[in-house]
């Protein structure tokens, strides 16, 4: 892959502006891209068109990931390029955590491919996930998320990895938004997560 090459075909393909921003050049509603647009505007952290970069490198390569790594060694220049600083702790505490996830086939979450457009809902879950470890200071509870994600018992093990990923976001200045009302922390929870 050379550096010219945009980094999400499918993203670059949709928006004239590639994955940096939104299309500038207004659509006819009436058109498939000016409905895909509206769609898009609608439904904010729902697609793949609305994520920040860092949240759709993370999505990408998890969906790479789950099908055999397919071109791996893109995912590792994205990285390089996103986060020049720290891409190798971040990357292999994400391959960690997608690890953790896909280790039994009864708890596997739903990543889908490359084509799906919109989030499901697990895959918006680890997301917002990385997003509320990296606010601890605001006292957000990621114990909801996690339930959501992960039985009780193997929660540790899951958290660990996503805590190392998001705090080398945080380091190299990504910071994921929160696309919803993330759940304050219980002060019963204060000593579970620290």
């Amino acid at each position: 892959m050379n550096g010219e090459a945009l980094w999400w075909p499918d993203l670059a393909a949709a928006c004239p502006t590639g994955p940096a921003g939104p299309a500038t050049v207004p659509h006819d509603p009436d058109d498939h891209a000016g409905r895909a647009e509206a769609l898009a505007a609608a439904l904010s952290g729902g697609t793949v068109f609305t994520l920040s970069r860092a949240e759709q490198l993370l999505l990408w390569s998890a969906r790479r990931w789950r099908h055999n790594r397919f071109r791996w060694d893109q995912v590792e220049i994205e990285f390089q390029r996103l986060l020049p600083g720290g891409w190798a702790d971040a990357l292999l505490a994400w391959e960690d955590v997608l690890e953790q996830l896909h280790l039994y086939p009864a708890g596997r979450p739903d990543i889908g491919n490359g084509c799906r457009t919109a989030l499901s809902t697990d895959e918006r879950a680890l997301l917002t996930l990385v997003g509320v470890l990296q606010r601890r200071r605001e006292r957000l509870s990621p114990s909801l998320l996690l339930a959501h994600l992960m039985p009780p018992a193997r929660q540790r093990d899951l958290l660990a990895p996503l805590m190392a990923l998001a705090a080398t976001l945080s380091l190299g200045g990504l910071c994921l938004p929160l696309r919803g009302v993330a759940p304050v922390l219980a002060p019963y929870l204060e000593r579970r997560y620290p």
